[in-house]
């Protein structure tokens, strides 16, 4: 079953690593649009609006279909998505294991989830891991398939709550 799910997540790695090399290059949008006709510029400043400085506000999943375990992840999994819309750094790492090689937050939010593969909950020796493959559409219209993993700790025992261990 592991190394299933190893070849399984081995190949997502792979058709996501090519289809990011296939990808246009976004360069020759403009960064920054400057608007030099607004009389309530002071000297030698500049009004400038970017398009981050719009984000749209997430999609969030619906809830409602979901319940127990996997109900949680999908907690966490619109959690993660609000924290990266509302900039927030420390909610957003404390959805993280400490295990994580996660140190801070990514400079894209997640518009919204637009697929979602099961939720598969495995029991290993020492916690239970959750792994899912979503894809999501980031802000710039960027679409993204990563493998997300979440871990709940045995010993933990019945105060135990599901973290994100990784996102591939």
């Amino acid at each position: 079953m592991i190394y299933k799910l190893a070849c399984i997540i081995g190949m997502m790695l792979l058709v996501t690593a090519c289809q990011n090399q296939t990808e246009p290059n976004n360069a020759q949008k403009p960064a920054v649009e400057v608007n030099t006709n607004d009389e309530s510029v002071g000297q030698g400043e500049l009004n400038v609006s970017s398009p981050q400085d719009e984000v749209v506000p997430p999609e969030y999943l619906d809830e409602s279909k979901y319940s127990g375990d996997k109900l949680e992840i999908v907690k966490l999994m619109n959690a993660r998505m609000r924290y990266l819309y509302e900039q927030d750094e420390k909610g957003y790492m404390s959805l993280f294991a400490p295990e994580s090689p996660f140190s801070g937050m990514p400079n894209q939010t997640v518009r919204k989830i637009t697929s979602m593969g099961d939720i598969t909950i495995t029991e290993q020796k020492k916690l239970y891991q959750g792994v899912v493959i979503i894809t999501e559409l980031r802000e710039g219209d960027i679409e993204d398939s990563p493998i997300m993993v979440f871990w709940k700790k045995k010993a933990d025992g019945d105060a135990a709550k599901w973290i994100i261990a990784d996102i591939d």
